[in-house]
């Protein structure tokens, strides 16, 4: 088949949130290891395994063939989990789970050896999530809701935010891509709506810099800012006030 280049698409299979959440609650909180990108994020980003190249709940760097991943001791103890997984027919290799909790962010970074074009997949599904997470692809804010299922390609630029009060939690399956996939990732792009937006701080970003092309005062008062740090407060300040007004 030809190559595939969607930047992302949700998918045309879903699945009860509950019955995922329900499987959340076997897993000890100690269990959780931190993300080892350990540069990538502040605040608290960790994961667990189903399926890793040891065996180990703990091991959970992805990289690999199929062939060098088994299931987890976690694995049959999460059969709701373990149902979504068989849903995607491609090879697997690493499934986990991803958790960011409240303040946490996830510096922006891109995966390059995450494309499609390199025979790479990589599928979301949401588990606990909240209206006050941003995750932001190529300068768009992705709306993931618990229950559906996402094809991102992550050699794109992105981060994520949680500003909300809750952990967000995603079931990350990465496998080889095959034309069962490739399938699927094609005809969810044409059939399957894929709400994004534009995210909060580029909005106020392009309102800023309209405003200061139509203001000449300000441009003026702008220009006689020497101070860095001066600048980036004013800034602040007159980006307030637009969103004020």
């Amino acid at each position: 088949m030809a190559p595939v280049t969607i930047p992302w698409t949700k998918l045309s299979l879903s699945f009860d949130p509950a019955l995922l959440c329900r499987d959340l609650g076997v897993i000890p909180d100690a269990a959780w290891v931190p993300h080892f990108n350990g540069n990538d994020y502040t605040g608290q980003w960790s994961s667990i395994s189903l399926r890793s190249r040891t065996g180990c709940t703990d091991d959970i760097v992805p990289r690999g063939t199929p062939a060098d991943f088994t299931n987890t001791t976690l694995a049959p103890q999460c059969p709701g989990i373990m149902s979504v997984v068989q849903a995607f027919d491609f090879p697997k290799k690493s499934v986990r789970l991803l958790r960011l909790r409240p303040g946490s962010k996830v510096r922006e970074h891109r995966d390059v050896d995450l494309r499609l074009a390199d025979g790479e997949i990589r599928i979301h599904v949401p588990i606990l999530t909240n209206d006050r997470v941003e995750f932001i692809v190529a300068n768009r804010r992705l709306m993931l809701r618990p229950g559906e299922a996402w094809y991102i390609d992550f050699s794109q630029a992105h981060r994520i935010d949680n500003e909300g009060d809750t952990d967000r939690i995603h079931l990350v399956i990465d496998g080889t891509a095959n034309d069962w996939v490739l399938s699927m990732i094609r005809r969810s792009a044409n059939e399957v709506s894929s709400e994004t937006l534009e995210p909060d701080r580029v909005r106020s970003f392009r309102d800023f810099r309209d405003a200061v092309f139509e203001d000449p005062q300000l441009q003026a008062e702008l220009l006689e800012i020497t101070d860095r740090q001066k600048l980036l407060e004013r800034s602040e300040e007159h980006t307030s006030e637009l969103q004020v007004t």
